[in-house]
């Protein structure tokens, strides 16, 4: 059984993998004031299996070590952590390749395991990203904006009558009260602006790209996107992927 994290600035996905197959997966939210010991805790309440082997993604250096230390005293074993010194055969094309979020990298190698490049994932999560591989198979950049959730804390913080609500689709673009028009902005507004993307990034590079959408808030806008196939865990599916093409025989 092989452990695969994937620590986000919200939450932490774990994933299990055994035969190639992804057989369970667990949510941890991120707590960046927990230690090694408390993360091996919540580890273990959720975990019996026997771990053969781990690979983690953070996008929160403070907890990277943390979870590492966590994952061996849980398990006995030395997670690898995806960095530069990991190889991923996924040629890196941006100005200046150790800026490149791990999460990114792991989703770029799960897309490739399931769609020819050239592609384009749309990750849906604290933050909304958009990274491309190209006709020749590298990596050659993206869009970083702010994810729906952030998105909702400005509008509701930064305006006296609006009330926070949950991130979910409404059932009609126009909005007749508060709550249903701030969701139709929010989630609506990001299926749009990922679709316009996509249109826009196909437009720049002068041929069409298979799509790819992933991340947290994905399943909310994944019926109002075009041509974009769902796939809810592709990081922990492209961390699995670098974990094998990194393994010691």
């Amino acid at each position: 059984m092989i452990l695969c994290l994937d620590c986000g600035n919200t939450s932490i996905k774990i994933g299990l993998f055994e035969d190639d197959t992804l057989v369970k997966v667990y949510t941890l939210k991120t707590d960046r004031n927990k230690s090694s010991d408390e993360y091996a805790l919540s580890i273990n309440g959720l975990i019996k299996q026997k771990i053969d082997g781990a690979i983690i993604s953070s996008v929160v250096p403070l907890l990277t070590l943390i979870l590492k230390d966590a994952i061996k005293s849980c398990f006995n074993v030395d997670a690898l952590i995806l960095g530069k010194k990991i190889k991923t055969k996924l040629p890196i094309k941006i100005d200046n390749p150790s800026e490149l979020g791990s999460d990114m990298l792991a989703g770029a190698i799960g897309a490739k395991a399931i769609v020819p490049f050239p592609f384009i994932v749309a990750d849906l999560g604290t933050a909304t990203k958009l990274y491309v591989v190209d006709k020749k198979g590298d990596f050659i950049g993206g869009i970083i904006t702010a994810g729906m959730q952030i998105s909702l804390k400005a509008l509701v913080g930064n305006t006296a009558q609006l009330l926070e609500t949950p991130i979910v689709a409404p059932n009609k673009i126009v909005g007749t009260n508060t709550k249903d028009s701030i969701q139709s902005g929010i989630v609506f507004g990001q299926a749009y602006m990922v679709s316009e993307f996509a249109r826009r990034i196909e437009k720049e590079l002068g041929y069409e790209l298979n799509r790819v959408v992933t991340g947290g808030f994905s399943k909310e806008i994944k019926d109002e996107i075009v041509c974009f196939q769902y796939e809810p865990y592709l990081v922990l599916k492209g961390l699995y992927n670098i974990y094998k093409i990194n393994e010691v025989k």
